[in-house]
This record gives C-alpha cells, sequence and structure tokens, in this order.
C-alpha cells in the first residue's frame, strides 16, 4: 500500500488526522501515506480513524454520516493487507 493507492481524498484526511493525533502517533499516518506501515501497526493506524469516526464520523441517530461514509472506506482500505494475511495464514 501507498500513496498512489489512495485518493487525493483520503491522503487528504489522513494528513488531516496528523495534526489532532499525539506526536508520537504522527509518524504512523505518514508512514501509512507512504505505503511503509508495517503490519504491526495497522490496527493503531484503524483505531486512530476510528476515533475520528466517533468523534465526527456520526450524525445525531449514530448512523455514519458523509465524513463517516469516508472513514469507514478508509479503514477497511488501511485494514486491507492485515485482513488478507489473516486470510492466508488459516489457509
Amino acid at each position: 500500500m501507498n500513496e498512489k493507492y489512495f485518493t487525493e481524498r483520503q491522503i487528504e484526511i489522513l494528513k488531516n488526522l496528523e495534526k489532532k493525533v499525539e506526536p508520537k502517533d504522527m509518524y504512523l499516518l505518514t508512514k501509512t501515506i507512504e505505503g511503509s506501515l508495517p503490519k504491526s501497526d495497522i490496527e493503531a493506524v484503524c483505531q486512530i480513524i476510528n476515533n475520528e469516526y466517533l468523534m465526527r464520523g456520526i450524525n445525531d441517530s449514530f448512523n455514519p454520516n458523509d465524513y463517516g461514509k469516508e472513514l469507514e472506506i478508509l479503514i477497511d482500505f488501511v485494514n486491507r493487507p492485515r485482513i488478507l494475511w489473516r486470510s492466508i495464514a488459516i489457509s
């Protein structure tokens, strides 16, 4: 996974999240954008995106708003290598 696989909007979201996280987590988002995030750190990045989803991605009825739908897709994309790795390991 690298920058060429993310849409411009997904890169924008990840860069905006870099501004919101603690400095120790900023590198995770940078590594994600660069495509050099180790599988062992995927869960941490998904948690960062999920935190944003819970804060800004749902409406009053707890359904995803438009931004929340973007975040859901981004989580799925970031998590895909880990899911694929697990399915190969189980086979």
